[in-house]
Formats: C-alpha cells, sequence, structure tokens
C-alpha cells in the first residue's frame, strides 16, 4: 500500500490522473506488438554476427575484456561501443540472445519507450501525432527492429539528459550524459551545448557551474569506462573504428597538401551561432544539438543508425511548431529507405532470419546493363541528403530564426505592475513567480527609490504618491539596461526596518517585473515595458485590504492607515490613479458580499474585472475556460476595451491542463510552474496568454 502511494504520487497528478498515458493508447500497444514480432523474425548481419557474438563471448568467459578477443581474431569494428553499452546488453537480455534476437533488444524497447514517454512530457497534448511520428516511424522501427543497430540506447541517454537539465536538475542530468558518452562517444558533441545551456542561463558562479558538470561527466565516463581504458584493443576499437575516421574524410583540399576538414568546420560554426543568444531556451538548447548531428550526416555517406541521432529531433521541433509540416520529414525518412535499398550492402532481402542472402537491387540493376548502378546510388543518396538539407533548413528558419528575435526566447520581457498601495500588486508578482519560478524572474521595486528612508522630516513635506519623492528617471536606467541583459547595481529599501540596503547587484531574467506606484507615469519609462498592468480594485476592497496588510506586517494602527490615506487620497487621484488609461490591461477585484467592519482578517469571496486593449484576441483563452463548469466567465466588448467579468472556483490542476492545452509554448517557460486554485489561478492563465501573445508580436 506504501509502495503504491510513493510511486503514485509521481505517476499521477493530483487529480489522479495518469501522467503517463501515451502508454495507455492502442497505438503505442500495437506499436509495441509489431516490434517484438520484428525483433524475433529480423536481425541485420551486423547485429547477428557482431554484436551478439560480442555480448556472448563477454557472458561466456566470465567477463573477460571481449575487446581484446575479437581484435587478436582480427574483427576489428566488432563493437564499437564503450563498456556501458556492453554492460547494459548482457544484463538486460543479452545472456538469452543464443535463443533469439529479440532478447538482446530488450534494452533497445526500454530506450525506446523512456524516448516516447520523454516527448510526451516535453511535448504535452500532442500524445497522438507523438505516437504516430515517432513510435511508429517506418525508419526507427528499421534501424532498432529489423537492421539491429543500437543507437536508440545513447538518444534516449541524451533526451532524458536534455530533459533534466531544462527541468533545473542540471547535476542529475550530468550524470545521465556521462552514463550516455559511456555508453556512445558521440554524444560527446553535445558538451558544448550542455556548457552553454548552463552558462547562458545562470547568473551566478559561472565558471564553478561549468567546472564541476563538466567534471561530473567526465568523472562518471571515467569510472563506468575504467576498467577497459588501459586495453589498446579498446581504444582502436571504439575511438579509432572505421565509421570515426569519416569524419575527416569530407574535407577541401588547400596549398602545401593541407585539407580544410568541413564537419569540424562546420560544429564549431554551430557552437559560434549558439554563443550569439543572450539565453539559450530549451528549444534551441535541442535545436543544436539536432543540428550537430545533422552536421555528420550531411558530408558522408550515414549508416542506417546514424538517422537515429537526427529524426527525434526533426520529429519534435516540427510537432511543437504548427506551421510546420511533416512532409519534409516523411520525405526524408522515403529516401532514407530508398538509399539503402540501392546502396551495394544493403540487407533488405536477407535482414529475415529465415532466409540465405538473395541479390541486391545494386546487383539486379547492374545484371540488366542500363544505367550503372553505382549512379543509381550517388542519385539516391543525393535525394537522401537533398532532403535533409531541407529539413534542417525548414529547422533553422522555424527555430533558431524565432527564437534569435523572440522576446521571452532570446530578450528579456518586461512587465510593469502599477497602482495605489495595498491593491495586491505583491500577489500578482509572486503569481508570477510561481508560474515562471524565481530563477527567471528579475524583481524591481518602485519604493527602492524613494528619496529618503523612513523618518525623515521631507516626508512630513510629501507623501510617498509624489513623484517628487522618488527617483523615476533613475529607475528608468535600471529597465533600460535590464532590457539590454546587463546588469544593475540597485538598493533595496526593506520596509521592516524602513532603510535602504547597499546597492546589490541585479541579473536581468527572462521576465523582469517592476511592480510600483509610478510605472507608467512618465512616457520614457511605460515605453519601456513589455505588457503594462494597472491594479484598481473596488474602493472599498482596497481599503480593507490595506488595513488588512499594514496591520499585520508593518505594524501599523487601524487609525494609522486610514490617517494616511486621508493624507494620500489627493496625490492618488492626481499621480497614480492618473495612469490606469496608460495600462494594457486593468484588474479590478470587487466582493461579492458586504465587507466586516471589525474582523478585519475575515476572507471575502470576490469576483474580478479584467479591462484589457482590443488589439489582443482572447477568442481561444475564452473559449477554454468557459468548458470549465465551476467558473463563469462572461466577455464583451465596449468602444475602446473588452472585458472579462469571472466569478466562480476552480482548481490549479484544471488551470495547468488547459494552460498547456491552449497554450503551445507554454511548456518552453513554465518547467515545473506552480499554480494557484480560483481567480489567482485563473489570472496566471490569463497573465501567460497575454505575455506569449506579447512576445510573438514584438521584435
Amino acid at each position: 500500500m506504501a509502495m503504491n502511494k510513493f510511486f503514485g504520487g509521481y505517476l499521477r497528478d493530483k487529480q489522479g490522473i495518469f501522467k503517463l498515458a501515451v502508454l495507455r493508447h492502442r497505438l503505442f500497444w500495437g506499436g509495441l506488438l509489431l516490434k517484438i514480432i520484428l525483433s524475433l523474425f529480423f536481425a541485420g548481419r551486423l547485429l547477428a554476427d557482431s554484436f551478439i557474438p560480442f555480448v556472448e563471448y563477454f557472458i561466456a568467459s566470465g567477463f573477460k575484456d571481449p575487446y581484446e578477443h575479437f581484435w587478436q581474431l582480427g574483427v576489428v569494428d566488432a563493437f564499437p561501443y564503450p563498456p556501458l553499452m556492453l554492460y547494459i546488453l548482457s544484463s538486460l537480455g543479452g545472456f538469452l540472445a543464443h535463443l533469439s534476437p529479440f532478447f538482446i533488444r530488450i534494452p533497445l524497447l526500454l530506450a525506446d519507450t523512456l524516448i516516447l514517454v520523454l516527448l510526451s512530457r516535453l511535448l504535452r497534448g500532442k500524445d497522438y501525432k507523438i505516437l504516430v511520428y515517432y513510435w511508429l516511424s517506418p525508419v526507427l522501427i528499421y534501424i532498432s527492429y529489423i537492421h539491429g543497430q543500437l543507437d536508440v540506447i545513447p538518444i534516449a541517454f541524451l533526451i532524458a539528459s536534455l530533459y533534466l537539465l531544462v527541468k533545473n536538475r542540471s547535476l542529475e542530468a550530468a550524470v545521465v550524459l556521462g552514463l550516455g558518452i559511456a555508453a556512445k562517444t558521440n554524444l560527446i558533441l553535445a558538451i558544448p551545448f550542455f556548457l552553454l545551456y548552463l552558462w547562458k542561463n545562470n547568473n551566478q558562479n559561472k565558471i564553478g557551474r561549468i567546472v564541476s558538470h563538466l567534471g561530473l561527466v567526465a568523472l562518471v565516463f571515467l569510472i563506468v569506462s575504467s576498467f577497459y581504458l588501459g586495453s589498446k584493443s579498446f581504444i582502436q576499437m571504439v575511438f579509432s573504428n572505421q565509421e570515426q575516421s569519416k569524419v575527416w574524410a569530407a574535407g577541401l583540399p588547400t596549398i602545401n597538401n593541407l585539407n580544410f576538414y568541413l564537419i569540424p568546420a562546420v560544429y564549431l560554426l554551430l557552437i559560434a551561432a549558439a554563443t550569439r543568444f543572450k539565453k539559450i531556451s530549451k528549444d534551441l538548447f535541442i535545436m543544436f544539438v539536432g543540428f550537430s548531428f545533422a552536421s555528420l550526416l550531411i558530408f558522408i555517406p550515414p549508416q542506417p543508425g546514424w538517422y537515429f541521432w537526427i529524426l527525434p529531433f526533426l520529429i519534435y521541433f516540427n510537432l511543437k511548431e504548427r506551421k510546420l509540416t511533416f512532409i519534409p520529414v516523411i520525405a526524408l525518412q522515403a529516401a532514407f529507405l530508398i538509399y539503402f535499398a540501392w546502396i551495394p550492402n544493403s540487407d533488405y532481402t536477407y535482414v529475415f532470419l529465415y532466409t540465405e542472402r538473395g541479390g541486391t537491387l545494386y546487383e539486379l540493376w547492374n545484371s540488366l546493363g542500363w544505367v550503372p548502378a553505382e549512379f543509381m546510388v550517388s542519385l539516391a543518396f543525393t535525394l537522401l541528403q537533398t532532403c535533409l538539407i531541407l529539413n534542417v533548413y525548414w529547422l533553422f528558419k522555424a527555430g533558431v530564426r524565432k527564437n534569435l528575435n523572440r522576446k521571452l526566447k532570446n530578450k528579456p520581457f518586461l512587465i510593469g505592475f502599477g497602482g495605489d498601495s495595498g491593491v495586491g500588486k505583491s500577489t500578482l508578482t509572486h503569481l508570477m513567480i510561481q508560474m515562471f519560478g524565481e530563477a527567471n524572474v528579475t524583481i524591481i521595486r518602485g519604493d527602492d527609490m524613494h528619496r529618503w528612508e523612513r523618518g525623515h522630516d521631507k516626508w512630513n513635506e510629501l507623501t510617498h504618491l509624489s513623484p517628487k519623492a522618488n527617483h523615476l528617471h533613475e529607475d528608468i536606467r535600471h529597465l533600460k539596461l535590464l532590457r539590454t541583459g546587463k546588469t544593475i547595481q540597485r538598493r533595496i529599501y526593506d520596509h521592516t526596518t524602513g532603510r535602504f540596503t547597499q546597492p546589490l547587484k541585479i541579473y536581468p531574467s527572462r521576465v523582469v517585473i517592476f511592480e510600483g506606484l509610478h510605472p507608467f507615469y512618465i512616457a520614457a519609462k511605460r515605453n519601456l515595458f513589455d505588457l503594462k498592468v494597472f491594479v484598481e480594485p473596488k474602493e472599498d476592497l482596497r481599503l480593507y485590504w490595506k488595513i488588512q496588510r499594514d496591520t499585520a506586517k508593518r505594524g501599523y494602527t487601524k487609525e494609522k492607515v486610514l490617517e494616511q490615506l486621508r493624507i494620500r487620497e489627493e496625490d492618488s487621484a492626481k499621480f497614480i490613479r492618473s495612469q490606469a488609461p496608460f495600462s494594457d490591461v486593468k484588474i479590478c477585484f470587487y466582493p461579492l458580499q458586504s465587507l466586516p467592519d471589525e474582523n478585519i482578517s475575515e476572507q471575502v469571496d470576490l469576483g474580478l474585472r479584467i479591462e484589457l486593449e482590443t488589439n489582443l484576441d482572447i477568442n481561444r483563452l475564452v473559449d477554454g475556460v468557459t468548458a470549465l463548469k465551476t467558473l463563469r466567465v462572461t466577455h464583451e466588448y465596449e468602444i475602446d476595451c473588452q472585458i472579462l467579468d469571472v466569478q466562480g472556483t476552480v482548481s490549479s490542476d484544471e488551470i495547468e491542463n488547459l494552460t498547456y492545452a491552449i497554450l503551445d509554448e507554454s511548456d518552453d517557460l513554465l518547467n515545473d510552474a506552480r499554480f494557484d486554485d480560483d481567480l489567482n489561478g485563473f489570472l496566471q492563465l490569463f497573465f501567460i496568454f497575454c505575455i506569449l501573445n506579447k512576445a510573438s508580436n514584438i521584435q
């Protein structure tokens, strides 16, 4: 019972819904059955004649060095994988490989399923398409379950590492990446982008983080591989094999018999391109890793398994970007099958276990004496590479270029929360932090720019609401710097002591929030914000809230709060409420019952009225929330604005599910987001909708 409760917390959400619903779909079980059947009856020569004998010798010999044994036999390409691949295959079915090639493929099925689950978590709400385009991909099925390549295993390690990294579990990601390299050394290509992600998305102790994570990756690899690192045969078979040497075959001769190597050059250019971005989003990170593997495939004739290093990334982005069509990916897979049918050593005619080797299409075509078969192979190769280049181009066009210019992806998004004292600005800021996470939000408060500390004689002449009592133009300078990705030095006003701190270094994050009394008072300041929100609850509710806050948190008496409000009323109307027309959104909470006079701590039922500009198309949002039976939402248009009125209740899980359902890009921004219930939860959904809409239209 306790075990079920433990695992249930990981496998089910708060509503009890199974998180891995993709594994319940009939397409998953149909695909799984197909893969098991193919594994029983098909195996390429590489799997049957090299990988299985290698694993069998390792087990039968009492775990002696199989690299040395096969090297001495002259089979120098028997197993071009590091030891972890050997351990995985041996322990998860390899000991029964003499009975059927199915058993050595058990780890492949597990890795394949893991990739499916991770894609489902990365692309929420797209399970059906993931099953169709990834799980049932004919090329990926051929690679693992017909031909018999093992590349799905290291790719599972890689995607698991990427997933952990974007979920802010970087140390675990480093361990998994180290394990992946210990299964296939090609994963080393991902390390620079892994480190760039850490560097670009962390503001403090950057060098320390880079060194510690790189050291952890290396340590894991060395520990797993330590038994064989002194073996010459291991080094030759894994690091100097024939396939890896092809990297240096793609080159251009230059003067003095020097070669210009294309693949390393393209790879270095990719790293240089990645450094251009001030922030590296999840999509950019995954995209550059995919590009690095594509650089291998473009310039050299590939092995079948190599396409497992690019297709999952292409599928991911075609599912992520609604504007893309799957035709290029389908064409690439068709070209793959055509090319590997034409090559001289095609295994299409004898990959079935119960047939002898038959003639290949290459041999048949040559026997006809028409166009030379070698020409047809080159033609098929040209088709394959053209389709690959087309896919890479589409990926760049839809991904890199968009991320380079898009707010939130690469540039800070500035939000202004304005309104009088005690209206709930800090509550809205807290909701933003819950959604985006503290690491992704920089908060600037207008109170930091008061000209004097508490108790100064000047406060007898001016209120905090007066522009003369604040360094408003200093805010403009700070916001301009943060907007361009630069750090600032800014003091903080401590409401507990009434004193200013020493200036602190403040870093820009993906979201920068200015919360204060005067965000929209000066035109030069309000024009810096990407989203301007003015908070103005009904006056009796504002009074109720301010008394609640100032008596509980600031030690004021009710009488002192009322006296302050009386003194500030003229300045409030003149300098604060006058900013409301300059906002994009006006938030107004109102009570649904009479407010108590005595028990000031009592919670009251509220309604929510939102006025927003007519430029924002919220029909998709309204259609989504009106389906929630416990929430009553009305949407009306006035002459110069549109109005939402919201009452009722809604659970945080319903808000979360609706967010991912109606907002395609929210999963890239809301890693481990926490949603509130009821009206605050609705506001979180409303704000992420507005932010994504604004960000998509700001270049």
